[in-house]
């Protein structure tokens, strides 16, 4: 299961570009998986990708 772990700054204005990201890594193929605050601004973001299930008939 692969991860992708991305270092975000919110800045003061708020956390609409976190949701921004979390939809295009969604729309990637990746779940979050965890969010850490590092500090006011700053996070550190998880995201997992599963594995493509395969239809073996």
């Amino acid at each position: 299961m692969p991860y992708l772990v991305l270092p975000y700054d919110s800045g003061p204005l708020g956390l609409e570009g976190m949701q921004a990201l979390i939809n295009e890594k969604a729309a990637e193929g990746y779940a979050l998986h965890q969010v850490i605050e590092r500090s006011t601004y700053q996070w550190v973001l998880f995201f997992k990708r599963e594995p493509a299930e395969t239809n073996i008939s």
